[in-house]
C-alpha cells in the first residue's frame, strides 16, 4: 500500500512499513496508542466497534484513522484474531524524548490466529494448530504444530479434509491454492530447494540428519520447513518437540466423516449438544484436557500401550483414596506446558513464573502418592517424575508472590534477592519518611514553623517558607521560585536526595526487568524438564479421569486384542445415556469375520437403530484409547479404521446433492476399508428412487461382505435387504423389538435377531404433529400399496381420487378403499408346485367365470 502525494515524515514511515505487511492490520505505536490508518482503520473500527476518525480532515481526501491504548491492546487484539485477522505490531525502537527527528519504528511481532501463545488469547482445553500441507502427486504431506505447546505431528494423507477435521487448524500453509472455510490460508510463493529445507529442519532440532528425527521421507521435510519459516517471519521463537508420526500402524484412522458423525469432539447438529469429549472430560488440568482430545481423535493401535493404560485405569478405579488424593493436587497445577512455551518465546511475565512455582509446589505431593503405590505400570509413570525443586527455589527466592502484570514497572524482584534492589527500594518506599525527617530537621535548625518540604513535576523537591518567615532562610538556601505568599528554596542535601528519589524508581524498574529476564533465561534452559513432567501430569490426569468415569458410570475393562471378534454385552451409548432422563436400554453386539461379518439392522424410525450402531463404533473407539467402556463386558478386536456413513446432507458449495455426498462417502469406504476395519452404515441409497436405492444398497452390502470382509453394521429401511443373508453367508438380520398395543406403537429399543416388516413411519409422523387428515390419508394409501391393489381401469386405487372411470364416467369416492377381489384371493391360495395341468386349466376357467361380469 503506497500512498502518493505530500506526506509528513511520520506518515511516510507508516506507509513504508505497511507496504511490507499488506495482509496484516498494522498497530503503529504513537505514544500511548497503537494507531491504524486507511483501510486498516476501516476494518478494525468495524470489528472492534471503536470510533473512526480521520487524519488531515481539512484535506480533500482525509485518511481514516482509529486507535487503541497500547497498555490494554490484548482485548482488542483477541477480537481481531477471532475475526481471522493478522496483526503486525510496530513499536517505537527508541526513546521519543531523546530521538532526533522522526522516532525509529519497526515491526517486532506478527500475530495471527495460528501463532497465538498468550494465555488469555487461547482456549485452555483446545489445540492451537498451525498446519502445513505439501501436495505431491495424489497425497498431502501434513505437518500440524500446536504453537502454544510445541507439539509436532507428521502424517501422509490422501484426503486433506481428514486432517482438517482432526486438528481444526487456525491457519494453514500450502504449496497449492486451498479454499478452507474459517481457516486462514497462506500460499508458499516458491518451492525451496531440498537442501535448504533440510538445513532448516536439522538446524532447528539440532541434529545432523533428518533420519535422527525418524524422517526418511524427504517430502515430509517441506511442510515442517513451511512451519519453521512462518514462525520465523512472525518473530515467534517456538522450540518444537520432536515430531510424532501418525501412521496406520500406530493409530486408528478416523476420517472427517467419522469424526463428525460420531460427534467425537463437536456435535454435528448443535454445538451446545454434548459430544463424546465433553461427556468424558472430567480432567483437572488444561494439559489433561488437550491430551484426552488427542487420544479420542487418534486412538492407539499399540496393544502394549493400550494394556498399560487399562491397567492404571483399573487400579485407580478400584482405589478411590489414591485417586482423590492425586486429583486434589492436580487441581492446583496450572498449564505449565504452555507456560514453558511462553518462557521459550520470551513472552512470559512474572505471573507465569509464579504460576509455574505454585504448580511445582504440588509435584512432590503427587510423587509421594505414587511412591506409596506398588504397581508395575505406575512404577513406569513415576520413573523420572521430576519435581523441579531447583526451579521452585529460584522463583521462590527471586519473584514477589503477587507481581504486577507489566514487566517494566518494577515490583517483581524480592528485596532479599539482590542488595541493589534492596537499597533502591528503600529509597523509593521510604522517600516520604526521608522528606519528613528533613522537614523536621530544618524546622528545628531554622526555627521556622511554616517550613515545608514539597514536590511538583516542574520544580522537583523544594523547601517552601511563607512570606512572613522567608527572611529567616539560612544563607545556604538557594531561592528557586517566588510566589505571592511564599518563597521556595533548594539545598544541596535536598537536591542530592531528589536525584536519588527520582532516579530510584526508574533505576529500580530497569534493574528488576534485567534480573527478571536473567531468571527467565535460567528457567528457559530447563524447558525440556518442564515439558517432560507436564506430559506425565497430563497422562496421569487423563487416566485418573478414565477411572473416575468408569467408577461413576459402571464402565467395564474391555479385552482388546489381535483377534477377530467384537463382542459387547449390555453395551450403552455414553453420550445418549448421559442426556437421557430414563434408564438407557443396553444391547449386545457380536461381529466377526466369518458368520457375523455383516449385520443387516431393520426397524422403525426413532426406535434406536442409529444409536445402536454408533454405540458399537464409539465403544470400539474408546477401547483403543485405553479407557473402560459402558458395557457389562466386552471383547474388542484391533481395528485399523472406523468408517461411518450416517444421515443426509448436501454440499451445495461444491455442487454436490444429498445423494452425491452419500455416494462419495460410500465410495471412500469401499475404496479404503480393509478386513480389519469397522464400518457403520445408516441408510445407503435413500437419496434416489426406490429401485435405484435398493439396488445400490444391496450391491454395496455384498461388496463389503464378499470382497472387503470388514465388520459392518448396516441399518436400513429397505426391507428387501433382509434377503441378503438368504443368499450370502456371513450376514445376519437384526431388528429393533416393537410392541403394538391399543393403536399405539411401543419401541422397546431392544435389538433381537430377525427382521422388521414395517417402518412405522406414519406413526412417527403422527407423534411429530402432522395433521390428522394427512395421517388418515397416509394410512389408506399405505394399505393400498401394501396390497398392491389396482382397479378395473388398471390404475392404482390410491390414484383414483377425483378421477373419472373410463367405463362409468362416475366420480370415484375419495379415500375409498376396495375389498380384495375373490379372484385375487383364490389365486393367492394356490400353490403352483402342487397343481396338475388339468387342475390349472379348470382353475383358469373358474376364474374367467368369476370376473366375466366385472
Amino acid at each position: 500500500m503506497k500512498k502518493t502525494g505530500t506526506l509528513t515524515p511520520m506518515m511516510a514511515q507508516y506507509y513504508e512499513i505497511k507496504e511490507k505487511y499488506p495482509d496484516h492490520l498494522l498497530f503503529f505505536r504513537m505514544g500511548d496508542f497503537y494507531e491504524m490508518f486507511g483501510e486498516d482503520a476501516n476494518v478494525a473500527s468495524r470489528i472492534l466497534s471503536i470510533a473512526l476518525t480521520s487524519r488531515n480532515k481539512k484535506e480533500e481526501n482525509p485518511v481514516p484513522m482509529c486507535g487503541i491504548p497500547y497498555h490494554a491492546y490484548k482485548s482488542y487484539l483477541n477480537k481481531l484474531l477471532e475475526a481471522g485477522k493478522k496483526v503486525a505490531i510496530c513499536e517505537q525502537l527508541e526513546d521519543p524524548s531523546t530521538a532526533k527527528g522522526i522516532v525509529k519504528r519497526g515491526v517486532t511481532r506478527v500475530i495471527s490466529p495460528g501463532t497465538v501463545i498468550d494465555e488469555d488469547s487461547l482456549e485452555s482445553h483446545d489445540f492451537n494448530i498451525l498446519m502445513s500441507a505439501y501436495k505431491s502427486g495424489e497425497h498431502y504431506h501434513i505437518c500440524a504444530v500446536d504453537t502454544s505447546t510445541g507439539d509436532t505431528f507428521l502424517q501422509q494423507q490422501k484426503y486433506l479434509e481428514d486432517s482438517l477435521a482432526k486438528w481444526n487448524p487456525k491457519e494453514i500453509i500450502s504449496n497449492i491454492d486451498l479454499e478452507i472455510k474459517n481457516t486462514g490460508f497462506y500460499k508458499i510463493s516458491r518451492n525451496q530447494h531440498i537442501k535448504a529445507v533440510e538445513d532448516k529442519v536439522t538446524g532447528h532440532f539440532g541434529v545432523r540428519t533428518p533420519k535422527s528425527l525418524g524422517i526418511y521421507d524427504k517430502e515430509l521435510l517441506y511442510p515442517l520447513s513451511y512451519i519453521l519459516n512462518y514462525l520465523e517471519d512472525s518473530f515467534l521463537e517456538v522450540s518444537l518437540k520432536k515430531p510424532v508420526f501418525l501412521t496406520a500402524e500406530n493409530e486408528v484412522y478416523l476420517d472427517a466423516v467419522a469424526v463428525n458423525t460420531l460427534e467425537v469432539v463437536n456435535t454435528s447438529s448443535d454445538s451446545e449438544n454434548p459430544s463424546l469429549y465433553s461427556i468424558l472430560n472430567r480432567c483437572n488440568t488444561a494439559m489433561g484436557m488437550r491430551l484426552l482430545k488427542k487420544w479420542l481423535l487418534s486412538p492407539s493401535r499399540n496393544l502394549g500401550e493400550i494394556y498399560r493404560r487399562q491397567s492404571i485405569v483399573e487400579f485407580f478405579t478400584q482405589n478411590s483414596v489414591y485417586r482423590n488424593s492425586i486429583k486434589d493436587k492436580l487441581k492446583q497445577v496450572y498449564d505449565i506446558e504452555r507456560i514453558a512455551s511462553r518462557i521459550v518465546a520470551e513472552r512470559s511475565g512474572p505471573r507465569d513464573l509464579i504460576w509455574l512455582k505454585n504448580s511445582i509446589f504440588n509435584l512432590p505431593g503427587i510423587l509421594n502418592v505414587l511412591e506409596e503405590i506398588r504397581h508395575p505400570n505406575i512404577d513406569d509413570l513415576k520413573e523420572g517424575f521430576d519435581t523441579l525443586g531447583d526451579i521452585y527455589s529460584l522463583i521462590e527466592n527471586a519473584i514477589t508472590d503477587e507481581p504486577p502484570l507489566n514487566i517494566t514497572e518494577g515490583g517483581i524482584i524480592k528485596s532479599s534477592f539482590n542488595n541493589d534492589i534492596a537499597h533502591l527500594r528503600e529509597i523509593k518506599d521510604n522517600s516520604r519518611k526521608m522528606l519528613a525527617r528533613i522537614e523536621a530537621q530544618e524546622k528545628e535548625k531554622t526555627g521556622i514553623p511554616t517550613l515545608k518540604v514539597r514536590y511538583n513535576k516542574v520544580f522537583g523537591y523544594y523547601i517552601e517558607i511563607s512570606k512572613t518567615h522567608s527572611s529567616k532562610a539560612p544563607e545556604h538556601y538557594r531561592r528557586k521560585q517566588t510566589l505571592v505568599n511564599a518563597e521556595r528554596f533548594i539545598t544541596d542535601e535536598l537536591k542530592k536526595l531528589e536525584d536519588e528519589i527520582l532516579n530510584a524508581e526508574d533505576k529500580l524498574a530497569k534493574l528488576e526487568y534485567d534480573i527478571f529476564k536473567s531468571i527467565r533465561k535460567d528457567v528457559r534452559k530447563e524447558k525440556d524438564r518442564i515439558r517432560e513432567v507436564a506430559g506425565k501430569v497430563a497422562e496421569l490426569d487423563v487416566l485418573l479421569n478414565f477411572a473416575e468415569i468408569a467408577d461413576k458410570y459402571s464402565y467395564c475393562r474391555p479385552e482388546v486384542g489381535d483377534f477377530e471378534e467384537i463382542r459387547i454385552i449390555d453395551g450403552r451409548h455414553p453420550v445418549v445415556e448421559n442426556r437421557m432422563s430414563e434408564p438407557f436400554i443396553p444391547n449386545d453386539a457380536f461381529l466377526d469375520n466369518s458368520e457375523n461379518n455383516l449385520l443387516i439392522i431393520t426397524g422403525p424410525n426413532m426406535s434406536g437403530k442409529s444409536t445402536y450402531i454408533r454405540m458399537v463404533a464409539i465403544n470400539t473407539l474408546l477401547a483403543h484409547t485405553g479407557s473402560f467402556i459402558p458395557a457389562a463386558s466386552a471383547k474388542i478386536s484391533l481395528v485399523d479404521r472406523i468408517f461411518t456413513r450416517v444421515g443426509a446432507k448436501d454440499n451445495l458449495a461444491k455442487g454436490e446433492s444429498t445423494f452425491m455426498v452419500e455416494m462419495v462417502e460410500t465410495a471412500n469406504i469401499l475404496n479404503n476399508a480393509t478386513g480389519s476395519s469397522l464400518i457403520v452404515l445408516d441408510e445407503i441409497g435413500r437419496g434416489t428412487s426406490t429401485f435405484d436405492g435398493v439396488s445400490i444398497a444391496w450391491a454395496v452390502a455384498e461388496y463389503i461382505l464378499n470382497k472387503i470382509k470388514a465388520k459392518t453394521l448396516f441399518a436400513t429401511h429397505y426391507h428387501e435387504l433382509t434377503d441378503i443373508p438368504k443368499i450370502n453367508s456371513g450376514s445376519r438380520n437384526y431388528t429393533v423389538e416393537v410392541k403394538e398395543w391399543k393403536n399405539e406403537v411401543i419401541f422397546l429399543r431392544n435389538i433381537i435377531e430377525g427382521s422388521a416388516d414395517r417402518s412405522y413411519g406414519v406413526y412417527v409422523a403422527k407423534i411429530a404433529g402432522l395433521p390428522g387428515e394427512v395421517i388418515s390419508r397416509s394410512n389408506e394409501i399405505m394399505a393400498t400399496l401394501e396390497k398392491n391393489e389396482y382397479g378395473i381401469d388398471g390404475l392404482p386405487k390410491l390414484a383414483k381420487k377425483n378421477r373419472k372411470s373410463p367405463r362409468t364416467e362416475k366420480i370415484v369416492e375419495p379415500f375409498l378403499v376396495f375389498e380384495e377381489h375373490p379372484a385375487i384371493s383364490e389365486l393367492k391360495s394356490v400353490n403352483i408346485n402342487d397343481i396338475t395341468p388339468l387342475e390349472a386349466l379348470n382353475l383358469l376357467n373358474k376364474l374367467k367365470e368369476t370376473v366375466k361380469d366385472e
